[in-house]
Formats: C-alpha cells, sequence, structure tokens
C-alpha cells in the first residue's frame, strides 16, 4: 500500500489542480479507447493526453464482447452522451489473451475461460495472431447499432491500432492490411 501512498503524494504534488477543477465541470473526451487491461499498456501515456481526453474502457484482450452490459453501456454512452469523434481498438504485442485463446488447455480460472469464450484468431506468428484478434473485435464494434449508425451519419469513425511494446511502434489497419505510424514528428 506504501507504493500507493507515495504515488498519490507525488500526484498531488504535480498536479494540475486548476484542470482538476475544470473536470468537476463534465468529461469531453475525443476519443473512447477500448484496451487491454495489461498493465504495460497505458493509453494516455502511448497517446500523451491527460485527464479528461480520452474516455477508456479496459478487459482483458481489448474483446469487444457487444453483448456484455458493460461493454455495450461504454460504448453507447461514448457516443450519445461524451459524443466522441472516434472508438479506438488499441491492440498489443505479446498479449495475454491471445496466447491463452491459442493454448486454453493451459488455463484453470473458469471465468477467464467464460470471457475468452469461443474468441480465435489465426497468424503464423503471436503478432499476426494479435492483429487478426483485433480486426474480429473491429468487425464487431462495427456491427453494433450505435456504432453503426454513428459511423453512417459520419459523426463517428473506428480505428484499429496494433501497439508494438518491444519497439513502440503503432501500426493502424486500414481495412485490408497494416501501415506504421510515422515516428518522426
Amino acid at each position: 500500500m506504501d507504493n500507493l501512498i507515495n504515488g498519490y503524494r507525488q500526484f498531488l504534488n504535480n498536479a494540475d489542480r486548476g484542470l482538476y477543477r475544470d473536470l468537476c465541470n463534465g468529461q469531453h473526451p475525443h476519443t473512447l479507447v477500448i484496451g487491454c487491461s495489461d498493465s504495460r499498456i497505458i493509453p494516455e501515456e502511448i497517446f500523451s493526453v491527460g485527464p479528461g481526453e480520452l474516455f477508456v474502457l479496459r478487459n482483458i484482450g481489448n474483446l469487444c464482447c457487444t453483448e456484455e452490459p458493460s461493454v455495450a453501456s461504454a460504448i453507447d454512452y461514448a457516443i450519445n452522451h461524451l459524443h466522441v469523434k472516434r472508438i479506438v481498438i488499441l491492440s498489443h504485442g505479446d498479449c495475454g489473451a491471445v496466447k491463452a485463446s491459442l493454448h486454453p488447455e493451459h488455463l484453470e480460472e473458469n471465468s477467464i475461460k467464460r470471457w475468452l469464450g469461443a474468441e480465435s484468431c489465426n497468424g503464423s506468428s503471436l503478432e499476426e495472431a494479435i492483429k487478426s484478434w483485433g480486426i474480429r473485435q473491429l468487425q464487431r464494434l462495427d456491427s453494433f447499432p450505435s456504432v453503426a449508425d454513428a459511423v453512417k451519419s459520419g459523426k463517428l469513425e473506428t480505428i484499429l491500432l496494433y501497439f508494438d511494446l518491444a519497439s513502440l511502434r503503432i501500426d493502424r489497419y486500414n481495412g485490408t492490411g497494416w501501415m506504421a505510424f510515422d515516428q518522426t514528428s
């Protein structure tokens, strides 16, 4: 617990109190990020944004299981109440959920087995499998009625990104293939 208390004290020393006072008036994020619960993948840090800029839904495997109330309600809230302009699915290298789906016999926890359900992916490498997993999530997201309606009306775009943990590279899926982001400014 000491590390959390010390971290909070450091936060207090560095916090922009004016920003937090402004945030008391509401949040206006531009993007919903559906990302993995993996502690190494921090969307706010990866995209260099501050409090209030991203609305983040994290779960094991960045699943877009829209039949799950926690996922569906976060998506609907982001679109209909926060009026986000985009939804980003953030897949990442070395994803444990993808590894588990490739070798489910190693899973002992029933809750994880149920969550991953019949998820599948393909590819000759772990990166290819993770990317195919992400494409499956994007397809699910795009077929969710509130997302499909908002995209059709031009109010929303959906984006699939892959973050390579080892190199810090980000690739974007364009519907047919992957393109690396330019890493220079």
